[in-house]
């Protein structure tokens, strides 16, 4: 899998993580969970595995598309 962009959110309940990623597979999504935040590598690749998926009119509005103008993957 491969995490391309990632942004954290951060409450006095803990941090969210939402990544863009393509998986192994080739499917390229958005997928969010909450994580440690002690290592923002780790906790980004654990939000593209175990992360549910978000959906991808919300993760376009947040990343935004690629240089060429278009959603990664498509």
């Amino acid at each position: 899998m491969k995490v391309h962009q990632v942004i954290w959110f951060t409450s006095c309940k803990g941090l969210v993580g939402i990544v863009e990623a393509t998986q192994d597979d080739g499917e390229h999504g958005y997928y969010i969970a909450p994580c440690d935040g002690f290592n923002a590598t780790i906790d980004a690749n654990m939000v593209a595995a175990h992360g549910a998926r978000f959906p991808d009119t919300a993760g376009i509005a947040i990343f935004g598309l690629t240089h060429k103008g278009e959603q990664h993957g498509h």
